[in-house]
């Protein structure tokens, strides 16, 4: 069996998305850390546990477009994320909301979007990861959002169905992301989930992103991560 460098890079992109890792894997066969601390995660903003290419900007082991974040003004506690992909997903004991600590790109994960009966989990870039969870957790510089997070929030109107001044609330995502829309930067930032265009279709995103899997694949092929997989013959 030949393979090109492309055929090598996504037959090892194949055998991440199904990677298992365990604490007593001292020898991980994808050449990743078999121990991992998974209550730390759970303390952490997901995007911080993101495993970096050497450049320190593109995600090394999940492409953008396959990070969620959930949209937590609007979930409603059903737990079906947390029960689908429970090293993903958790229940936020507090609020009783779900949200994302552990980004992964496994099927599991892409059955919980599924299963979300209400549509609050969210496809996005790194970038536009990053940017929701610091809001969410640090705030944007502003004091008007006390209605976004916490447990006294309500259900937003979007969410209810029906109007009433305690439901005629925002979220951090939609907040966000109308923000983004009505700038002058929209499209050029290059967003995964851009209003403009269906789910990655926004072109600047499609050029960034194009840039990404060459980042990437260099990245597995200097630091010699892929070499397992390579075959190599003298013609």
């Amino acid at each position: 069996l030949l393979m090109d460098e492309c055929e090598l890079f996504d037959d090892y992109e194949e055998r991440l998305s199904h990677r298992v890792s365990h604490d007593d894997n001292d020898d991980d066969s994808l050449g990743t850390e078999g121990a991992w601390d998974f209550l730390a995660r759970k303390e952490k903003s997901s995007h911080e546990s993101v495993e970096m290419a050497r450049d320190g900007k593109t995600p090394k082991r999940i492409r953008d477009g396959q990070f969620v974040f959930i949209d937590e003004e609007s979930c409603i506690g059903c737990t079906q994320c947390a029960q689908i992909a429970p090293s993903t997903f958790k229940m936020i004991e507090d609020t009783g909301r779900a949200r994302t600590y552990s980004q992964s790109n496994s099927l599991d994960v892409e059955n919980a979007v599924m299963a979300c009966p209400v549509t609050c989990m969210h496809w996005l870039s790194f970038d536009e990861l990053k940017e929701m969870e610091t809001s969410r957790d640090d705030g944007d510089g502003r004091t008007d959002h006390r209605h976004f997070g916490g447990s006294i929030t309500h259900t937003p109107v979007h969410v209810a169905g029906r109007g009433s001044d305690a439901n005629h609330k925002s979220s951090w995502y939609h907040y966000l992301k109308t923000k983004c829309h009505g700038s002058q930067t929209c499209p050029q930032r290059g967003c995964y989930d851009c209003p403009t265009y269906a789910p990655g279709e926004n072109p600047f995103f499609q050029e960034r992103h194009r840039q990404a899997e060459l980042t990437r694949a260099r990245d597995f092929m200097e630091t010699g991560e892929a070499d397992k997989w390579r075959k190599v013959i003298e013609l």
